[in-house]
């Protein structure tokens, strides 16, 4: 189904959903979409819509008529899409620490060698690379000589790993489309709700917060923000995910949300959903918290 030039009636569903067109910021929560629009939008953009390397690695899979080369064709689309992801960098994409991005093609070749242990097991990657991409991820205050210690050991942990059957790390990828589809069928229409409306205000906050922090006037947002964001993994990713999302309201923030949105939904072990909450309820200012956290 299409609606205006081309585009899905999904897409507009999620559109509307995601970003209130009559807003020029996100301090509102979702507009009231009827629940079967949502849930339709939400399934099509799984099938259809998400870019996420995931997917199209998975859809690459399976358009694949020679199953016997998954790692050729996995490197070959990761690597696609971070060099996109590096040549054609989102807005906000400059402040974000060098864990979160591609900086150069060595890295490009380091995030699709993980792609591939994701869909195929570390093993496919193998002890020796993946001690070295571990060690270029460390600090870049780090000298070479404390870098190659790094990953001498670590390679040595992971070779032991693998001696032992082992896995050298666990790598997984999300559940694929069906499995994601089944989930949101699950999942009640006010959770995917509130999942919308938290990542809003961690957008919002989060994009001021990297615009302004230090400057005089900002010190309470600046402090909160970065105990929230740096308290675990999962926050630290969240933050820097949704904050491009309230820079492009007009143009590709439907298409990042819907992406946040199933990703947390799809987080078995809560990890991403417990860490967008509490990082929600500290970022978010106390006369918003009733429309946002409570």
């Amino acid at each position: 189904m299409v609606g205006r030039r081309g585009r899905s009636v999904h897409e507009a569903v999620l559109r509307i959903f995601t970003v209130d067109p009559r807003k020029l910021d996100l301090f509102e929560p979702c507009l009231r979409v009827p629940e079967k629009g949502i849930r339709s939008a939400l399934e099509w953009f799984v099938k259809h819509g998400d870019q996420s390397i995931d997917r199209r690695v998975e859809r690459a899979l399976k358009r694949a008529k020679n199953q016997e080369h998954k790692a050729e064709i996995i490197s070959h689309v990761a690597a696609q899409h971070f060099r996109n992801a590096y040549l054609y960098p989102p807005p906000t994409a400059e402040h974000a620490p060098p864990i979160w991005r591609a900086t150069n093609e060595q890295s490009i070749q380091n995030l699709a060698a993980l792609t591939i242990g994701n869909f195929l097991g570390s093993d496919e990657v193998g002890a020796q690379k993946l001690a070295e991409i571990m060690a270029e991820a460390g600090p870049s205050s780090a000298t070479d000589e404390e870098r190659e210690a790094f990953r001498s050991t670590l390679e040595s942990i992971l070779t032991a790993y693998e001696l032992e059957g082992r896995d050298a790390l666990q790598l997984s990828a999300p559940p694929g489309m069906e499995e994601a589809i089944d989930r949101l069928k699950e999942t009640e229409i006010k959770r995917i709700c509130e999942i919308r409306n938290r990542i809003a205000i961690v957008a919002q906050m989060g994009y001021m917060y990297l615009n302004v922090r230090g400057s005089p006037g900002f010190e309470d947002l600046t402090k909160r923000a970065l105990e929230a964001s740096t308290e675990s993994f999962e926050a630290n990713m969240l933050l820097y995910a949704c904050a491009p999302i309230a820079e492009t309201l007009d143009t590709s923030a439907w298409h990042r949300m819907s992406a946040l949105i199933i990703m947390i939904l799809m987080d078995v072990d809560l990890g991403y959903c417990d860490a967008l909450e509490k990082l929600a309820t500290a970022i978010t200012p106390e006369r918003l918290k009733h429309r946002f956290v409570e």
